[in-house]
């Protein structure tokens, strides 16, 4: 247990550093909160909504919204990936986990930034409050259940006695 945490701790250290450095913030991140518009404003279109996207931002009649750093389902994935790659599993089980968590957090992420965007239309407290509690709670409650549904489903390992 001892050897995981410490392993994850090191792994979510590295991974925020990096994740900070003004050269991915300006050639990675920048594209990443673009894409997370984008994908946010075509899906509300997709459902008849009225939205317009310029870059990180989205507008809608009565509110816009920028999807900014610590807001776009990066930090929640690489806290959900050391995670991952902390705990003593196969590769090829690990690489499994990776990308279906992944896709679980910014699915979240993508639900979150719609939920919020039609929010601050009607409500600016309610879209505070939801935005600095409520979603904050329900993705790490995403990170965990993925985390725990990971293992859970995890491959028993065989020892040399289940083998003989």
């Amino acid at each position: 247990m001892r050897r995981f945490f410490i392993t994850f701790g090191l792994l979510a250290l590295t991974a925020y550093v990096l994740a900070t450095v003004p050269l991915v913030q300006q050639h990675v991140m920048v594209y990443v909160n673009q894409s997370i518009s984008y994908l946010a404003g075509s899906i509300v279109r997709a459902f008849g909504g009225e939205v317009v996207v310029r870059g990180e931002v989205l507008v809608v009649p009565g509110f816009a919204m920028r999807i900014v750093d610590m807001c776009n389902g990066v930090e929640a994935t690489l806290l959900l990936w050391a995670a991952l790659l902390a705990y003593p599993a196969a590769w090829s089980y690990k690489l499994k986990g990776l990308l279906i968590g992944f896709l679980a957090v910014h699915l979240v992420n993508i639900l979150r930034v719609i939920s919020l965007l039609y929010l601050g239309v009607y409500d600016d407290d309610w879209f505070d409050r939801a935005h600095r509690y409520v979603w904050d709670v329900i993705m790490i409650i995403d990170i965990l259940l993925v985390f725990l549904a990971w293992l859970w489903l995890m491959p028993a390992r065989r020892t040399d006695e289940a083998t003989a």
